[in-house]
């Protein structure tokens, strides 16, 4: 992961960690890892709705939206050519 890949990374985490705030009033940076990794290994709104109730998060349902909306529009591509 380069140095741009790792900022966009940063910025992700704050803005899930935002959400949550926002949302629930914890902001916690390692959920905010963990809803991502959930969010990268289920990319549909039920796939990750189910993980996240399997895991204990039963968050609303705007919010699970809102998540995976976020992370995918957020989350950093890999790059072209990357060595």
């Amino acid at each position: 992961m380069d140095e741009l890949q790792k900022l966009e990374y940063l910025s992700l985490v704050s803005k899930v960690c935002t959400e949550l705030e926002n949302h629930l009033g914890l902001n916690d940076k390692d959920l905010a890892e963990f809803i991502i990794h959930l969010a990268e290994k289920n990319n549909t709104y039920e796939k990750l709705k189910k993980a996240l109730d399997e895991n204990g998060a039963e968050f609303a349902d705007s919010l699970v939206a809102n998540l995976l909306r976020l992370i995918q529009k957020m989350k950093p591509k890999p790059q072209k050519g990357a060595k």
